[in-house]
């Protein structure tokens, strides 16, 4: 065969050898191993001792050097004598290095790597990865490629593999390479970059339930094939995971009849860049429906969550505290239970950091006073509204926070309250029964429920009281005060 025909062979997969463009069968597993052996040094000298080793392995014939002579002369007449070069202490494979796959393969990765755009690096990263056709040396049946070369191949394949995954998640291409991931973690399991990868695929493609079903996937199998936990990264990106997936909706529903308040509620709208807002007015005014029916409205503005609790500052139950209270909202925003530190400074401070980059809205129920709630105010970007008896100055004058009275509703507004929720239309009546609640909305809404249908009748005998008490207001809450939890929630107004 002349020397002049190109020759080209592969390796990376299954041997294959093209001479003058036509397929070359390489008979038997021996010479196969030879020439693989050549390839994989293409325009270097191979030594007989190391062209016998990669041929033979541990077997060595008893005469080493006429044994690989012979192979020699048979890859000669399948090549083409000048093929192959015979040099002072060994062969060489003389064929254009480019034209040897693996050769090849190794110089796009190293130009992959200087190139000075990342639309370069994945242009010579794909075309190197198109090269790729299995395992290198398969069928070879060399114990030395297989075990050193081979190795070293697939190290190279698969760290070019991880980075232009990187490329397409620098990209924003997410959901193209999830497939792909998917099908590199079946392959490469302990390989923890890939599942890695994976995880951060699938939670940018908004699919953070699936990134957990993974991560449990890979924490399992390390277990099991090494008893070990996973890397660091992966731990890390499970964190990110729990606390993007924790979204916390803990605000009641805005309850019963709600009226009036358009001038509180547009201040509200005028505060909605500040970090807190303060909402004080008398016992049975209404303060806490006034924040929920302004959150149940802007739900849009916090996507990240809304957390809610009842300091209880003003009873019946037992004051809660800013530590209890920091404890709840960090487990509600996914923060592990025994990563929660135990002082109250340093909950404070693991809240703006949960808080970070996040939108949440925060109701601070039933606030005694300022120091009350002033750790669980949170940092820019989030909101806290803080509902009191009293009209906390502190949180004004430290904390910048607006303060909006929340007082009694106007005539029209009680009328049409006891209206809604009586069904009455005598205009006299209910003109007179909201004057004797004192348009006090937690009295309307007792003062409605009582009257059974019967206006008349209860504002006959709400008359009488009046005259006798003076503040019927007063009766009403004590009645309300009175109640156990579960028949006060019947009146759908807050007591505060």
């Amino acid at each position: 065969m002349e020397c002049g025909c190109s020759v080209e062979i592969g390796v990376l997969g299954p041997l294959s050898v093209r001479v003058a463009g036509q397929q070359v069968e390489v008979g038997s597993g021996r010479l196969r191993a030879a020439l693989a052996m050549l390839a994989s040094e293409v325009g270097r000298t191979v030594s007989v001792e190391r062209l016998a080793q990669a041929v033979w392995g541990e077997e060595l014939p008893a005469h080493v050097r006429n044994s690989t002579q012979t192979q020699i002369t048979r890859l000669r007449r399948l090549l083409g004598g000048a093929r192959i070069r015979t040099e002072c202490d060994g062969y060489r494979l003389d064929v254009a290095p480019e034209h040897v796959d693996a050769v090849r393969f190794g110089r796009l990765l190293h130009e992959a790597q200087t190139a000075p755009t990342a639309g370069e690096q994945r242009r010579l990263l794909t075309e190197a990865l198109q090269l790729w056709r299995g395992r290198p040396f398969e069928g070879v049946g060399s114990q030395w490629l297989d075990e050193v070369e081979s190795e070293r191949i697939v190290e190279l394949y698969l760290s070019a593999r991880e980075h232009r995954v990187d490329l397409e998640l620098a990209a924003g291409r997410h959901g193209a390479v999830v497939a792909e991931l998917r099908e590199l973690t079946a392959r490469f399991p302990l390989r923890e970059a890939f599942w890695a990868q994976l995880l951060k695929a699938l939670k940018q493609s908004g699919r953070p339930a699936e990134a957990l079903a993974c991560y449990e996937s890979v924490r399992v199998l390390l277990a099991d094939e090494l008893g070990a936990d996973p890397s660091p990264d992966l731990k890390r990106q499970y964190a990110e995971l729990l606390s993007a997936k924790a979204v916390p909706q803990q605000l009641p529903a805005a309850r019963g009849v709600f009226v009036g308040r358009a001038q509180q509620l547009k201040a509200l709208d005028e505060a909605i860049d500040s970090t807190a807002v303060v909402l004080h007015g008398s016992g049975g005014i209404g303060k806490t429906a006034l924040p929920l029916q302004w959150a149940q409205q802007h739900q849009q503005l916090f996507p990240d969550g809304q957390l809610f609790i009842d300091l209880q500052g003003y009873g019946p139950g037992e004051l809660i505290d800013a530590a209890s209270a920091l404890k709840s909202f960090l487990i509600g925003l996914g923060v592990p239970e025994h990563q929660i530190p135990y002082d109250v400074e340093a909950r404070s401070s693991l809240l703006r950091t949960t808080l970070a980059g996040r939108r949440c809205l925060l109701l601070l129920d039933n606030a005694f006073d300022a120091d009350h709630v002033r750790p669980l105010i949170p940092g820019p970007g989030s909101l806290a509204l803080v509902t009191s008896r009293n009209e906390l100055h502190g949180l004004a004058i430290r904390e910048g926070a607006p303060r909006i009275a929340v007082d009694e509703l106007k005539a029209s507004e009680s009328i049409e309250l006891l209206h809604t929720k009586t069904g009455a239309t005598d205009q006299q009546a209910l003109r007179e029964l909201a004057g004797l609640c004192g348009h006090v909305p937690l009295a309307l809404s007792i003062a409605a429920v009582r009257c059974d249908g019967d206006i008349t009748a209860i504002v006959d005998e709400l008359r009488l009281k009046a005259s006798a008490i003076g503040d019927l207001r007063a009766v009403f809450v004590r009645s309300y005060q009175a109640l156990d939890p579960y028949a006060a929630r019947a009146y759908a107004v807050e007591p505060t």
